[in-house]
């Protein structure tokens, strides 16, 4: 009950910050949520785990496209090793997975949302 009463409110927060849903509750979170899985809104997660959220999903996705598709298509290029194929995926998912966290913590402290904990007692 304590998870389903911070997400309400902190979904309203969020909406009365004028921002897009989609930016809140991105797809893929409300797929998890519909899922049953308790996780909450990026804004309200530390930096280092919406670092690591965004990045092992991203980054995953990422080098399976550039694996699958991309790569075997330069048929000038020889195709990466798989251990420089993985590095180039972690690079990436790290690099994007740290842009998202510091575009939610910019938010975060811009519209000095509480902290998740917090949104127990409101």
């Amino acid at each position: 009950m304590h998870f389903e009463h911070r997400k309400t409110r902190a979904l309203e927060l969020l909406s009365s910050t004028g921002m897009a849903p989609s930016h809140y509750a991105p797809p893929l979170l409300r797929l998890l949520w519909k899922a049953g899985v308790q996780v909450a809104p990026p804004h309200f997660q530390s930096f280092l785990r919406t670092t690591l959220g965004m990045g092992l999903f991203f980054g995953t996705f990422w080098g399976l496209a550039m694996w699958l598709v991309v790569w075997p298509l330069q048929a000038a290029a020889r195709p990466p090793s798989p251990m420089t194929a993985f590095l180039a995926a972690s690079a990436a998912g790290l690099l994007f997975g740290l842009a998202m966290s510091t575009v939610y913590a910019r938010d975060r402290r811009k519209h000095q949302l509480p902290a998740w904990t917090a949104l127990d007692g409101k």
